[in-house]
């Protein structure tokens, strides 16, 4: 049988649909499935980089945050400390009153039986004692103090008012180069050479909560 021009056309564009079918199935059709695949995985990386750059940069926000208040901690921790150091409070109180030429006497902190006079070593620290508590809370406690210097009055009156600055605030900041002291009463002693006496208040962190 003699097949005509025009069945030899369509028996040959049948072979050139199925070669192709038969290439589509041995190899694009595989390909496009590795495309898919790979594209899917491009996106999941995509989605992973965001929230890696998220994490970074919320984290990065935090340790800007936590250096930032370090310096405000710091500044609360020698404002109120956990306990009552002595022989730092000893050197501060000297330091502010050898800088208005005022020569400190003693310090006396009530209630902790702790005393010193210049010049005389004191006990590393001291903290006020106090009943037993649990479920406890940290919360600031008052330590009453008895101060003694002698000088002349102008000497003596900026002592107090530095003594008054040793912890203050500004523009929301907390500024302290010595512990917070209230001071409740000042006496004046003596002629030419005065004698100060200050009561004052000093505080230390504490944990109070209800007893068991």
């Amino acid at each position: 049988m003699k097949l005509r021009r025009r069945d030899r056309i369509l028996l040959g564009v049948v072979a050139v649909i199925a070669l192709f079918g038969a290439y589509y199935m041995v190899a694009l059709k595989p390909a496009r499935q590795k495309v898919s695949s790979l594209q899917a995985q491009i996106t999941t990386a995509r989605a992973n980089l965001a929230t890696a750059e998220q994490s970074y940069a919320t984290g990065k926000k935090a340790a800007e945050a936590l250096k930032a208040d370090e310096a405000q901690w710091k500044a609360i921790h020698l404002a109120v400390p956990n306990q009552s150091d002595i022989p730092a409070l000893l050197r501060t109180l000297e330091s502010t009153a050898d800088s208005v030429h005022v020569h400190m006497q003693s310090i006396s902190l009530q209630g902790t039986g702790a005393s010193a006079t210049a010049g005389t070593p004191a006990s590393s620290s001291t903290p006020v004692t106090g009943t037993a508590t649990s479920a406890a809370a940290p919360t600031a406690t008052s330590v009453p103090v008895q101060l003694s210097f002698d000088g002349g009055y102008q000497a003596l009156d900026t002592l107090v008012r530095r003594l008054n600055s040793l912890v203050a605030v500004s523009h929301g900041k907390l500024r302290a180069s010595g512990p917070l002291m209230s001071i409740s009463t000042v006496s004046l002693t003596g002629t030419g050479k005065l004698t100060v006496q200050i009561s004052a208040s000093l505080y230390q962190l504490s944990t109070t909560g209800g007893q068991g």
